[in-house]
């Protein structure tokens, strides 16, 4: 996920939010642009950006992402007790607080500051090299050499001696 699919996911998410006619209730999940997990990626993405940015202390631009964050679980097949709901709202709230107050640990002018942000999220990195290299090992079947003696043999590999 990129910083522009974010945008796009946030922007089209906050469109359906503004629905008047749903707000206080169950809304249907098929509505969302992306699954509930990726939608509070793409939150947390557009946090970071603004962190780096040093806009996040902006509270016009950041309390709209926050509360499209506590609402999310309004999307739901099954309806919510109150009870349920407001604890999922307080535990989105937390989980955007945490990921937050691991974002002031980063250093913003680290040359691994996006590959810190994008592991702290959980979205997997892969540039077209190492993708397209891991594509080809699994259409052909192909496993390192270790992999491969491991389980054929069903011995442990030993290690080379050294000869003098």
């Amino acid at each position: 996920m990129t910083i522009h699919q974010a945008e796009q996911f946030i922007s089209a998410y906050q469109e359906i939010l503004a629905d008047e006619t749903k707000r206080g209730s169950r809304r249907d999940p098929s509505l969302l642009p992306a699954p509930k997990e990726c939608v509070m990626k793409a939150i947390k993405l557009e946090i970071a950006q603004l962190f780096l940015l040093n806009s996040h202390t902006n509270e016009s631009i950041t309390r709209p992402l926050i509360n499209a964050a506590m609402f999310l679980d309004s999307f739901s097949e099954l309806p919510f007790e109150p009870s349920e709901f407001i604890e999922s709202m307080h535990r989105r709230r937390r989980e955007i607080d945490s990921f937050y107050v691991d974002l002031v640990k980063l250093d913003r002018h680290d040359g691994f500051y996006w590959q810190r942000v994008y592991a702290m999220i959980g979205i997997d990195i892969g540039t077209k090299k190492t993708t397209f290299f891991q594509e080809v090992k699994l259409r052909f079947g192909l496993r390192s050499r270790s992999g491969a003696s491991e389980e054929s043999s069903g011995r442990l590999p030993v290690g080379r001696l050294a000869i003098d």
